[in-house]
């Protein structure tokens, strides 16, 4: 955790905000400081804030929610050229859902990942289609949808999982005010229970999403390439990420 701390970033008015450059990969290297960095939503932002985004070197803001989200909440970077609006969830498959068979958040992820692959594979894309310098990647709180697509990257820069799941876990860290507050305001015991798993940040919610990829795709890289990612933008995600 020590190390997650080190990385995480003052920008006046996110609360989830961090670059995971430094983190190890697989012969001896690790990732690039500056190259990928994921927040919540940067509506937030004051303009110090912004200045403090672009002061970052970021050159691309990939917005993974909804629509209907980011037209509510517009934020700073919405009509700058850099800014990207890539729903990860896919509303058309939506009707898939078993809502019983996906009762808690670990469950959810694991039925996602499978059914919003295109999107989030397109998400990726755009990661590994950016131009030169950092990548802001952001939904609303900075834990879930973001959460998915980080660790994805991650495993492609050759990561290992227990340290995907720490820097998973940080966001427990980074919004526990806010979480602490939403639980004191919730008096019901059903809503108490729900929010202790809607805020939840366990290690394990994210390597069950992991292992779900690697037993129906063989791997990370087999899920990007089934879903549209073609092998030249494999390599340029991570070459982007890795400083090896």
């Amino acid at each position: 955790m020590s190390q997650r701390s080190a990385l995480r970033l003052s920008w006046p008015g996110c609360r989830n905000v961090r670059d995971v450059g430094g983190l190890p990969t697989t012969g001896g290297g690790e990732v690039r400081v500056g190259a990928l960095v994921r927040a919540d939503s940067p509506h937030r932002l004051t303009s110090a804030g912004v200045e403090a985004v672009r002061g970052y070197g970021v050159r691309r803001v990939l917005d993974l929610r909804s629509v209907a989200e980011a037209a509510a909440r517009p934020g700073p970077f919405a009509a700058d050229p850099m800014y990207r609006l890539v729903p990860l969830i896919d509303p058309a498959r939506e009707a898939e859902r078993d809502t019983a068979a996906e009762s808690t958040v670990a469950l959810i992820y694991r039925a996602s990942v499978v059914r919003n692959a295109e999107r989030i594979v397109a998400g990726l894309a755009a990661i590994a289609d950016a131009p030169p310098g950092g990548v802001l990647v952001h939904c609303a709180s900075g834990k879930d949808r973001t959460g998915m697509i980080v660790a994805l990257a991650l495993r492609i820069a050759g990561v290992p999982d227990h340290a995907i799941a720490d820097d998973y876990a940080f966001s427990g860290i980074c919004l526990r005010e806010e979480h602490e507050r939403a639980m004191a305001d919730a008096a019901d015991p059903d809503e108490r229970a729900r929010l202790a798993d809607v805020q939840s940040s366990d290690p394990d919610t994210i390597l069950g999403m992991l292992a779900r990829v690697d037993e129906a795709f063989r791997g990370v890289s087999g899920y990007l390439v089934d879903n549209g990612m073609t092998a030249k933008q494999l390599d340029r995600l991570r070459a982007r990420l890795r400083t090896d």
